[in-house]
């Protein structure tokens, strides 16, 4: 007996037109601003008249990044943790629409097509089988009135599931942004050391030349061009370190950016001057501002009422339900051997009432205890990790804003040390040229400003990613703003927009 069943017709329509769905989504999780821009970089498409390029031409190569904010751009549209975290918010946006369904009626249709033969004569002459096919459309309406409450809680679990996604979106943004600048400044700084290891090169070559001068001139040992060859030695050794190091960031840099590692980038260079005392915000309003912005607070908070409307549905498990149920069947004889049977036979009947159900003793009430206990456990459960996620984010926050100090008053010392170094690297220069100094302190004192001309690259490094972090910590990166929550609660028998 082949069976054919469809469930929702209406729906169905809707859902293949593919357009309520898809657009209720959107709207709850739009794409990120980064893919319009995307968009927007890639070449229109030619006209129609136009002549088709040969194959295998080369196409014109994408303007390169020339600045922090063109690497953040690509790393935002290129990333695939972000583009992932993109997805998760729709996949939640359409499941706090299905969750609204629940208010909506359900339609089943089935038809049943039948040839059957009967077993016995039933009042017929013997030795006279007939046959007889029939069919027998059937529909079933469905309609959930009264739950004390179960949906909404369903719906708004939904919704808060929905805004932790889409929070989860923005910290992985945030967290995007956050490693390129640090890699950026790496980099820069890496670059900067470079151009200080070559300085200090010419530095060191210029004293082996003096050195190798004075000696011909019967004024130095042997031992002072030994020591300026030394000298000159440690000097490529770290400037080879140094490019070393700068390979391998910009490598990083390029693959973050969603470019080959092989990239050339010329992003600018490290600033020589930070202004230290002008970033330096109040650390109250910092923290305060973290607790309102930092999308991991807010995720964690999401999750923690989206875990309390679950064990708040939990709890409506025992409440009995009111339904609108109703039943029409139309069954229509095909054909049939019997001649004595009438033709043109139908017949229709059709149902509705009101569904009262009482939920009994389903495992003599144990499950919906235990479940209800599970889902209070949980929600006391994702509500200390949301404080734990607060408190975790104010020590961002202060550590972050320690470290900027920290650095910040390093970037004035390290300004004082270069100064002092270059000029005593330049008297000991001024010295030895003269004749009353040695080549011991003519290196040391090219040695100290080496050292010190990397300490102030360092210096201006660690306070410029100190602010990056500081961003992040306290929320103030430019990522969309924390969605709003939606109502706690609908009420009861009313469908959600």
């Amino acid at each position: 007996m082949p069976t054919l069943s469809r469930s929702g017709a209406a729906a169905a329509a809707l859902l293949a037109a593919g357009c309520l769905p898809s657009t209720w989504v959107a709207r709850r999780a739009p794409p990120p601003a980064e893919v319009a821009r995307e968009a927007a970089r890639a070449p229109s498409p030619p006209p129609a008249e136009a002549v088709p390029a040969a194959p295998g031409a080369a196409q014109a190569p994408a303007a390169p990044p020339r600045s922090l904010a063109d690497l953040v751009d690509l790393a935002l549209s290129r990333d695939p943790a972000t583009r992932a975290a993109w997805h998760d918010a729709r996949a939640a946006a359409a499941n706090a629409g299905a969750q609204r369904t629940l208010y909506l009626p359900s339609l089943d249709a089935s038809a049943t097509a039948s040839r059957a033969r009967p077993a016995a004569n039933q009042g017929r002459p013997p030795g006279t089988l007939f046959t007889t096919a029939t069919l027998t459309p059937s529909a079933t309406l469905t309609w959930l009135l009264l739950d004390l409450g179960a949906r909404g809680a369903l719906v708004d679990e939904a919704d808060r599931l929905l805004v932790a996604a889409r929070l989860g979106e923005h910290a992985a943004v945030a967290d995007l942004v956050l490693r390129v600048q640090q890699t950026y400044f790496g980099f820069l700084a890496a670059r900067a050391l470079v151009d200080a290891e070559g300085a200090a090169v010419r530095q060191a070559q210029a004293s082996l030349e003096a050195a190798e001068g004075r000696q011909r001139a019967g004024l130095a040992t042997i031992a002072d061009v030994l020591q300026a060859r030394t000298a000159l030695s440690q000097t490529r050794l770290a400037l080879q370190q140094a490019e070393g190091q700068a390979l391998t960031l910009r490598g990083a840099l390029a693959t973050l950016a969603g470019l080959p590692p092989t990239a050339e980038l010329d992003v600018g260079t490290l600033p020589a001057r930070v202004d230290a005392a002008a970033a330096q915000p109040a650390i109250d309003a910092l923290l305060a501002q973290a607790q309102a912005r930092n999308p991991d607070v807010g995720r964690a908070q999401a999750l923690a009422q989206a875990a309390d409307a679950r064990a708040r549905a939990a709890s409506r498990a025992w409440a009995p339900t009111l339904s609108l149920q109703g039943n029409a069947t139309r069954s229509e004889l095909l054909d049939t051997t019997d001649p004595a049977a009438p033709t043109g036979w139908g017949s229709t009947g059709w149902s509705f009432g009101l569904a009262l159900r009482i939920p009994t003793l389903e495992g003599l009430g144990l499950r919906s205890a235990f479940d209800l206990v599970s889902a209070r456990a949980s929600a006391q459960a994702a509500r200390a990790r949301a404080d734990a996620t607060a408190q975790q984010v104010a020590l961002d926050v202060w550590t972050s804003y320690q470290g900027l100090a920290t650095a910040g008053r390093r970037v004035g010392t390290t300004q004082d040390l270069v100064a002092s170094a270059r000029a005593s690297a330049d008297v000991a220069q001024g010295r030895y040229k003269e004749g009353v100094g040695s080549i011991v302190d003519r290196l040391n004192a090219q040695a100290a400003l080496e050292l010190a001309l990397a300490e102030d690259v360092r210096a201006r490094t660690d306070f410029l990613v100190a602010l990056a972090q500081l961003a992040r910590a306290s929320g103030r990166l430019d990522v969309p703003e924390r969605p709003t929550l939606p109502p706690t609660a609908a009420p009861e028998g009313a469908p959600h927009p």
